[in-house]
């Protein structure tokens, strides 16, 4: 078969480069030269990896977005668990900074319940006078009848008022309050589910 530089079917493994091609000329070298060695070949360039740097701020952006999304699907929207997360975050500051003799007070009243199955109606003179009572200055008590108490005392924010109703401590509201109305739904006190 002659030798066909071009053609549809037959490829030559065997010929020479084209004249028309244009190649580097470390390849053309090593063609031409197989008996001595010319300069090495350059390795093929390597792809450095990326490290992937994940950036705070994406996150954050990418939480935010998901809490108002659920915030939204909540009775009240993004607002109503703002106003919420403020509400507690004012009762945990008044908790934590209430006097802390009120804590022994509620205690020492609880117990009297616990035994007499009533809140008795001591005068302040008489409190005073019980060593467990952990009544102290600027603290005072409305007795509410037999099954509630108000205890009141002053503390870094203010006064604060703490129901005792039947024996549980319902907690401090911030500022003086009377006893509730309506010992069933005592507001602005919340009775504890369960």
């Amino acid at each position: 078969m002659p030798y066909k530089t071009e053609g549809p079917y037959f490829v030559n493994l065997d010929a020479p480069p084209a004249p028309s091609r244009n190649t580097p000329m470390g390849r053309e070298q090593h063609w031409a030269d197989t008996s001595t060695r010319g300069p090495e070949p350059v390795p093929a360039h390597r792809r450095r990896k990326r490290k992937i740097r994940i950036r705070p701020l994406w996150i954050v952006a990418l939480a935010l977005a998901g809490w108002i999304g659920w915030a939204y699907t909540t009775p009240g929207g993004p607002s109503a668990r703002i106003s919420n997360w403020i509400d507690r975050t004012r009762g945990d500051i008044a908790q934590a900074s209430a006097n802390p003799d009120l804590r022994r007070s509620a205690k020492y009243f609880n117990g009297l319940y616990a035994t007499q199955r009533s809140y008795p109606n001591p005068s302040d003179s008489a409190i005073e006078a019980a060593p467990d009572s952990g009544f102290g200055l600027g603290m005072s008590f409305d007795w509410c009848g037999p099954r509630a108490v108000v205890l009141h005392a002053l503390s870094s924010g203010g006064e604060v008022s703490r129901l005792l109703l039947d024996g549980k401590d319902l907690g401090n509201v911030a500022a003086r309050r009377a006893c509730p109305t309506n010992l069933s739904n005592p507001a602005p006190w919340k009775i504890p589910k369960g």
